[in-house]
């Protein structure tokens, strides 16, 4: 079912009905938008840029954390006035001299940053390079208007390169468009957005670090449901993107998501898959050509961007394979 998209009195109206204040004299906001610092300053600067004209920041905030590892990124307050530069001085686990090499504590240690400071009646999240479409804000408020408490938009590739392409159909071809709307067993922290209500509800899941499948995996276990939408969109641009530096992030995924699972799991299961792991590379990359056969991609873009995706697939494999060795199992499942 799709709904037209909101005027401008849809703002008031979620205000009227959704957004209570003890105080009267407190800032009503209905959405903070969280921004995770992963490409640095220029493409922050750059999604900053397309994203203020849509808001309304007596109603909204956005919230960029940043940390000792991307100073630079405080310098863009002089330039975008309006939004939260929040320096994050206690890093937590993430608090390492290695931690370039394991990025993704930092990242889910900026997005718990930017969850703990929202004040939005909605939560939503990107990345720096993920270019909202021009009415990304306007379609996020329009898709709660559903009684869903967590809701993820639409993920397209902005760059069209093999490189770009490849990590695209590895990470978000489950999310590009055409598909249809409805309950989803994925959605991607690169555009979602959360009710209040529900975010607050697993904050012990991501006040210090946030992981999108913990925090997800607790909403469905609470029979909640996770829906996808076709009408927010983002735009992957990481016009600076290398092969080793994709191939490094693909082995790290793969390890933190098998290490989050293996928490969940036996022994024997994290043997077993574990085991299994060498099977990934290529079922993933059936589901990859799937995704590029119904977005219409054309045959020498398949052809051309299959291979690499395929060596990416390997580093995730690889990656799940440690992951499953060597995370600890919990205490009740041991």
């Amino acid at each position: 079912m799709h709904f037209r998209p909101p005027d401008q009195f849809l703002f008031n109206r979620w205000l009227d009905s959704h957004l209570m204040t003890e105080h009267r004299n407190e800032p009503k906001i209905l959405l903070s938008i969280v921004i995770t610092v992963v490409s640095g300053k220029h493409a922050t600067a750059e999604l900053l840029a397309h994203l203020s004209p849509q808001l309304d920041f007596e109603r909204s905030e956005v919230i960029v954390p940043f940390d000792r590892w991307s100073t630079e990124i405080g310098e863009l307050a002089a330039e975008f006035p309006q939004v939260t530069f929040h320096r994050v001085q206690e890093l937590g686990i993430a608090e390492s001299e290695q931690i370039p090499s394991h990025q993704h504590r930092l990242y889910d240690r900026r997005r718990s940053a930017g969850l703990n400071l929202a004040r939005g009646q909605i939560v939503a999240m990107t990345e720096d390079h993920a270019q909202p479409a021009d009415d990304w804000v306007e379609q996020i408020v329009a898709a709660h208007e559903q009684p869903y408490v967590a809701i993820g938009g639409a993920i397209e590739n902005g760059v069209d390169a093999v490189l770009n392409r490849a990590v695209y159909f590895c990470d978000f071809g489950r999310y590009g468009r055409p598909f249809e709307s409805g309950p989803a067993a994925y959605i991607s922290d690169v555009n979602v957005a959360y009710k209040r209500e529900a975010l607050e509800a697993t904050r012990p899941i991501w006040q210090d670090a946030y992981h999108e499948t913990t925090v997800h995996w607790a909403m469905l276990s609470k029979g909640q449901t996770l829906y996808l939408d076709d009408r927010p969109v983002v735009f992957q641009k990481r016009r600076q993107l290398t092969l080793r530096k994709a191939l490094g992030e693909r082995v790290e995924w793969g390890r933190v998501f098998a290490e989050t699972r293996a928490n969940e799991l036996s022994r024997i299961l994290c043997i077993l898959y574990a085991a299994g792991s060498p099977l990934l590379p290529p079922l993933m990359l059936f589901r990859g050509f799937r995704n590029m056969w119904r977005q219409g991609l054309t045959l020498g873009r398949m052809i051309s961007t299959l291979p690499v995706a395929f060596l990416l697939l390997c580093g995730w494999s690889y990656g799940e394979f440690f992951g499953y060795c060597f995370g600890e199992p919990t205490e009740t499942n041991a």
